[in-house]
Formats: C-alpha cells, sequence, structure tokens
C-alpha cells in the first residue's frame, strides 16, 4: 500500500526548547520568531574588508520536513523520509529446522558409545550453521526511505514524542508516495523470524542438553553395574589370595623346618667341636709354657699345637662353608614364596586396574560427551549472537511507536536566504535548544544539535529552487513581523538570557534595517 501523508495525522515539532534539569520546555511563537530572526542576522555576513558591501537577508521562513513514524512491532517504529532515497539492507541465515530436528531425533534414539557419534554429527552441523558454509539460507531485507542517520536518530528520540501548534506563517514541504505499509510489514516479519529462529536455537540447545544429561544417567547407571561387579570379584579374589598367601606360608615353614633339620645339626655339631679344639689350643699354649719354664723338651707340645691349630681352622671354614649354604638354602625359600606371594597379590591388583580402567572409561565419555556439547552450544551461540546483531539493527532504526499510531511528524527548520553584489546563498537551521549556561556568562546557550542539523542541510537545496519563491515570499517573517513586535520576540529571549536586553534592542534596529532592504 502506498500513501501520501494526508491519510496520518500531523504532529508540529517545537522548533525551540529549553532544558531544564531532565525536562524538556517548549517555547511560543514568540521566541520562534525570535530566535529565527536573531540567529538569521548572527549568520549574516556584515560589511568587511573583503565584502565590502556585506549581505542582506533577502527572506526568513519557518519550513517543516515531514517524516512519517510509521509502526512496526514491540511498540516501536521506524522514521520514514519520503523525500530521500535511502536503502536500509538487513540480512541473516535462516537455519534448516528440518536438518537440525532430523539431527535431535536420531541423537534421541542413540545411547552408549553411539550417543558420542550423534553429538559429532551435531556439532559438524552447528559449526556449518554457525560459519553459514551450510544448513541455512540466506535472507535479505531491503527497507526503503527509512531513516538510518545515527545523528539524526539520536537527536529526536528525546523530542520525537513532543508537539506544538504555530500561529505564524510557515511552509510545509509535502510528503510524498511511498510504501510504508511493505516496510512496516517486512521489518515486523523480519524481526518475527528472527525472534523465532532464537527461541527455536536456544530451545534446541536445551533440547540437546536434556538428552546429555539423560545419557549421562544412563551411562553412568551402566557403569556402575560393571564397577559393581568388579568390586565383588576383587573381593571374591582378596579371599581367594588371602588363603592361597595362607598355604603358601605354611609350605615355606614347611620347608624352612625341612632345611633346619638338615643344616641346624652338623652346625651345632661343628661349632661344639670348634669350641672343644679351641680348649685343646687353650690348654697346649699353657703346657708348652711350662715345659720352657722348666727347660723340658717342647717339640711333641708344638707339634700337638699345631695340628690343633690346623683342625681349629679347618672346622672354622667348614662351619662359614655350612651356614652359607644354610642361608642360601634360607633364600631361596624366601625368594621362591615372596615371588608366589606376589603373584598371588597381583592377581588383586590387576582386577583393581581392571577397575580404574572401567572408572576412567566412564569419565572419558562424560567428559568427552560434555566437550561435544560445549562445541554445539557455542556455535549455536554464536548464531544467536549474529541474529542479534539484526535485532540490535532493528533497534537503532526505531523509536518508540506513538499510541495513535503512525503520524506525520513535522520537524521545524528555519530556512535564511542572504544576498551580496549578485550572489545568494542561504542555511538551514534545526531544532534549538537553550541550555542553562555558566556562572559568569549568560543564563541559558544555544545548542544545534550536530546529528539533525546535518541531516537536514541539504533541504536549503529545495527551498533554493525558483518555484519556491513565491511561497517563501509570501512566508517570509522579516517581511512578515512588525519592528515592534520583533523586538518583542527578541525581548522574550532577553527575558530568559539568551542575551542581553540592550543587545536584543540592537539587533532589532539592524533587522529592521534588513526589513527595509527587502524589494
Amino acid at each position: 500500500m502506498s500513501s501520501n501523508g494526508n491519510v496520518f495525522p500531523k504532529k508540529y515539532l517545537p522548533f525551540i526548547l529549553k532544558h531544564t534539569g531532565e525536562a524538556y520546555q517548549k517555547l511560543g511563537d514568540d521566541e520562534v520568531v525570535g530566535f529565527a530572526l536573531y540567529y538569521s542576522e548572527k549568520l549574516r555576513r556584515k560589511p568587511g574588508l573583503l565584502r565590502r558591501k556585506g549581505e542582506r537577508i533577502r527572506a526568513v521562513v519557518l519550513a517543516f520536513y515531514p517524516l512519517l513514524v510509521k509502526p512496526t512491532s514491540k511498540g516501536m517504529a521506524v522514521l520514514i523520509d519520503s523525500l530521500r532515497s535511502n536503502r536500509v539492507t538487513i540480512q541473516y541465515n535462516v537455519v534448516d529446522k528440518n536438518l537440525l530436528d532430523s539431527a535431535l531425533r536420531e541423537l534421541s534414539a542413540m545411547s552408549g558409545k553411539g550417543f558420542l557419534d550423534g553429538l559429532v554429527k551435531l556439532s559438524r552441523l552447528a559449526q556449518d550453521v554457525a560459519s553459514a558454509r551450510s544448513g541455512v539460507r540466506k535472507e535479505t531485507v531491503e527497507l526503503d526511505n527509512v531513516v538510518s542517520d545515527p545523528g539524526l536518530l539520536q537527536g529526536l528520540k528525546p523530542l520525537i514524542g513532543m508537539d506544538t501548534t504555530y500561529n505564524i506563517p510557515f511552509i510545509e514541504i509535502p510528503f510524498s508516495t511511498v510504501d510504508h505499509e511493505e516496510v512496516a510489514r517486512r521489518i515486523s516479519k523480519a524481526v518475527s523470524e528472527v525472534d523465532e529462529l532464537i527461541y527455536y536455537v536456544n530451545n534446541l540447545t536445551e533440547k540437546i542438553r536434556d538428552l546429555l544429561d539423560e545419557w549421562k544417567k544412563e551411562i553412568t547407571k551402566e557403569y556402575e553395574g560393571k564397577l559393581r561387579m568388579m568390586d565383588e570379584k576383587i573381593e571374591e579374589t582378596k579371599q581367594a589370595v588371602a588363603k592361597a598367601i595362607e598355604e603358601l606360608k605354611r609350605k615355606r615353614d614347611g620347608e624352612f623346618s625341612t632345611v633346619r633339620e638338615r643344616y641346624l645339626p652338623n652346625i651345632e655339631a661343628i661349632e661344639k667341636r670348634i669350641v672343644e679344639t679351641r680348649e685343646n689350643v687353650g690348654r697346649l699354649e699353657e703346657e708348652l709354657e711350662k715345659a720352657k719354664a722348666y727347660g723340658k723338651d717342647t717339640s711333641d707340645l708344638k707339634r700337638r699345637l699345631n695340628d690343633q691349630k690346623k683342625t681349629l681352622k679347618n672346622l672354622e671354614k667348614e662351619l662359614e662353608s655350612a651356614k652359607a649354604s644354610y642361608d642360601s638354602e634360607v633364600k631361596r625359600i624366601e625368594k621362591k614364596y615372596n615371588e608366589l606371594v606376589e603373584a598371588e597379590n597381583n592377581k588383586v591388583k590387576s582386577i583393581i586396574s581392571e577397575r580404574e580402567a572401567i572408572q576412567k572409561e566412564l569419565e572419558t565419555l562424560i567428559q568427552e560427551a560434555s566437550k561435544r556439547f560445549d562445541a554445539i552450544r557455542s556455535s549455536l551461540q554464536e548464531y544467536v549472537e549474529e541474529l542479534a546483531k539484526v535485532e540490535k539493527r532493528v533497534e537503532e532504526l526505531s523509536i518508540p511507536a506513538p499510541s495513535s499510531g503512525g503520524e506525520i511528524r513535522l520537524i521545524p527548520l528555519v530556512y535564511t536566504s542572504y544576498v551580496s553584489e549578485g550572489t545568494e546563498r542561504s542555511s538551514i537551521t534545526t531544532i534549538v535548544v537553550l541550555e542553562p549556561g555558566g556562572m559568569l556568562g549568560p543564563r541559558f546557550t544555544h545548542y544545534i544539535h550536530e546529528g539533525i542539523d546535518n541531516y537536514f542541510s541539504w533541504v536549503k537545496q529545495v527551498l533554493d529552487k525558483e518555484e519556491m519563491k513565491p511561497e517563501i515570499s509570501a512566508k517570509n517573517l522579516l517581511a512578515k513581523t512588525t519592528p515592534e513586535r520583533i523586538e518583542v520576540c527578541l525581548t522574550r529571549l532577553s527575558e530568559i538570557g539568551l542575551f542581553s536586553r540592550e543587545d536584543a534592542s540592537k539587533m532589532a534596529r539592524s533587522l529592521e534595517e534588513q526589513m527595509k532592504m527587502i524589494g
């Protein structure tokens, strides 16, 4: 549906506002006329070295530029400018739900280790969706004549809901035909589809999480059964090993007894003979000393003593050999039975290691499944974040929708044309906000939002056209306002504190001179 502005109610924005605290106060016609003429005179190039005659004001006109406030969705609206050719393009990817739903159904039918394969498949699909390699189709939404200038939107948002009436001459630039319903439909469709996609993907993520949680319970239950069987086997093996070790100890002690019976009597006999031989050696040594003392023949004693010493030495070697043989047998038996006991204990260790491997396998499966889910969630979240950028972009283009529905918001502009020695120029002044000034300066200073000013600067090209001159002449505030009212209007601004009363009188006289030069 294409339409011009006649089907919508019109709301006129205030041209001049006073900003105090958090509120904006709109000012009346006198302040509008006063500031329009004051600022036009301020911008006029005065006589000087390079411009001997300076400029004169030919016309000061209050003009209104139409912007359609068109509701879209969620209580928001966009501004449609029918006079400026502007196209906003929004793109987003629409996921193939059938593809993901099919993979989800496959996953829900899987169990055990096969569940991981389903997660791997979903992870790859999610990566493809996030990177737009496959599984998506690109949706392009083109919006014609929608205002996208961030400077203008930022400047107008706090003011767009205000309106006023004017009882002074003005020019109203007509709203051209534009298919605003199609714009609203496309925005609403895009927002609705993006919302639905975000809900779908978030819901899909939760379904996968639920399947993962359920699978964790099932796989844990399955492995806990295996672990219980292993615990029972460990306990049975421990008991069997304990009995086997007791039997081995009994056999070991029997072998120790046999070795002792074989070796110890001989060792004790040798030790006894050594004791006797040492006693003989001691006795013969005493007899030898006595014989020497009495001068008797000692040769026989010496021979017998040497024989005993040789016998003692041989006995000691024999004892050492016997003990070595005994120790060797004892060590052999100990080694044999230690190895047998270790072999029995290893039976328990082997089963414990097997149990630990099962426990580790369970932990690894759960960790791997969680890792795969995190990859799926991350990829889907990346896709959602891209969709959220569409919502943010629409939000950037939007303002709160009026309660009355669509309406034409007429933006006030002051158009001033100047002439000088055969040359002409013009300027556009947009909405003026009076801000509190400094302690030593004026109570209020004027502020013109740069974003609004930049956006509407081109409108002077429309009003500069030859066919506009009759209407501009008919609505010229400088020509249609009496000097007395000009002074009243400027006095109002001086009372606000924009400038002094003396400056107001001086400005009024200067404007009166400009009025006289209008041909």
